[in-house]
């Protein structure tokens, strides 16, 4: 019986371990702003060839077009492994999201050919910066320019690349940049 219960303690320790893992907070924000964990491959997104999970989040008032918030969120890609990020696989990667996400992937269709995503980033210093253009089917049914920003980090001692992406169709010297800039990955998402 007590080889038992040590066994079963195992295992919930495991369980929770792993699930804690999968669904960490990995993004410092207000605790206002509400939180989505995707596993990869995302069901939207199925051809985005990458193993993890990516975790969004929301500031209160970004689906109301008229909110100083509308379409201004991050979230942060939480990736196994080390891998090689330039300019042209980001802009691959986020018209693949946004096109999955927008519902452009039907088979044939000439309007969703015409709406498709449309991704210019450039490398700075420390990041990449640009302009991503695509048809908002969620909130306007209209197409919408998101200024992007996409920094890379590798945790060497957990192996993983986290790509934290924040997005805006204001301009970057608009006051909600000033807070899409305070969120950060917490100190302890490679230890």
């Amino acid at each position: 019986m007590k080889h038992l219960l040590i066994c079963f303690a195992i295992l919930i320790t495991t369980l929770v371990s792993a699930q804690d893992e999968t669904h960490q907070n990995l993004l410092v924000t207000d605790s206002t702003w509400a939180k989505e964990v995707f596993k990869f491959p995302i069901g939207f997104a199925q051809d985005i060839p990458y193993s993890g999970f990516e975790e969004a989040q929301f500031p209160k008032g970004w689906g109301t077009k008229d909110s100083p918030t509308f379409w201004s969120y991050a979230f942060v890609w939480h990736i196994e492994g080390e891998i090689d990020i330039d300019e042209h696989t980001l802009e691959n990667d986020l018209q693949l999201y946004f096109d999955g996400l927008m519902d452009m992937n039907t088979n044939g269709n000439i309007e969703n050919d015409i709406l498709k995503t449309n991704v210019l980033l450039v490398k700075t210093k420390t990041s990449y910066k640009g302009k991503l253009k695509t048809f908002d089917r969620l909130k306007t049914k209209e197409i919408i320019t998101l200024n992007v920003t996409v920094e890379e980090h590798y945790c060497k001692d957990k192996n993983t690349t986290l790509l934290l992406f924040r997005f805006s169709p204001k301009s970057f010297d608009d006051s909600i940049w000033n807070e899409l800039n305070t969120i950060i990955l917490k100190n302890n998402v490679c230890y």
